[in-house]
């Protein structure tokens, strides 16, 4: 899934010549902070809401009060993960998305880019999710794979952490199941480190509603 795909039409960018009062408004109406400022179809900067309220005259143009560092954007061809590490570094609302010749094709807000990101990780996929611990050097996918799929099941989705201080990884596996005991018996043997499970359709239901709990608090 590439930036190109979460792209929002619903969202306009703004003009240099804009004024802040227009510039905040829109922020108001479309729930976000930020705002690219778009001229001859270049990003030309980036603004934010509390930038332009701290004693602005709402008549000024947002070209006065455009960022002058470097303006955060993604390619149209680069990867959810991309745009999410983006979100999270410079805590932005939006972001802006250029083609490769730099020409400015729109922007991803963050309520899309979250129920994107869900679809990737199967969120809402009916399963289970299994926790293992292990050493960094032990970590094999390809074997993980097979003992999941020797019992009949699918892993969905795979999130790696490296746990702080240590040569530790936690590995967190969506298995397309809701009675994984086999599969656990068969980690047992195998004698990976099972830290934690959430099984079945309790797990499913509590996971779908804390979801749906984010997509309400962001579109508020």
């Amino acid at each position: 899934m590439h930036a190109s795909d979460l792209i929002t039409d619903d969202i306009p960018a703004l003009k240099p010549e804009d004024t802040v009062s227009r510039a905040l408004d829109w922020m108001e109406e479309f729930k976000v902070a930020h705002l690219p400022v778009v001229s001859d179809e270049r990003l030309v900067g980036l603004v934010k809401d509390s930038d332009l309220v701290d004693g602005n005259d709402p008549k000024a143009t947002v070209g006065r009060m455009m960022e002058q560092v470097e303006v955060p954007f993604v390619r149209d061809r680069q990867h959810i993960y991309d745009v999410m590490k983006l979100f999270v570094e410079r805590a932005l609302t939006v972001v802006p998305v250029l083609d490769m010749n730099g020409r400015y094709l729109g922007l991803v807000n963050e309520h899309e880019a979250l129920r994107r990101l869900s679809e990737v990780a199967n969120v809402r996929e009916p399963g289970s999710v299994v926790v293992l611990e292990m050493n960094f050097n032990d970590y094999s996918l390809q074997e993980i794979a097979r003992i999941v799929e020797g019992n009949d099941a699918k892993v969905l989705s795979v999130y790696c952490h490296s746990l702080p201080d240590s040569t530790r990884l936690e590995v967190t596996l969506k298995i397309n199941r809701e009675d994984i005991s086999g599969i656990l018996q068969t980690f047992e043997r195998y004698e990976y480190q099972v830290s934690t499970t959430y099984q079945g359709s309790r797990f499913h239901e509590d996971l779908r509603g804390r979801y749906d709990e984010v997509m309400r608090i962001i579109k508020m």
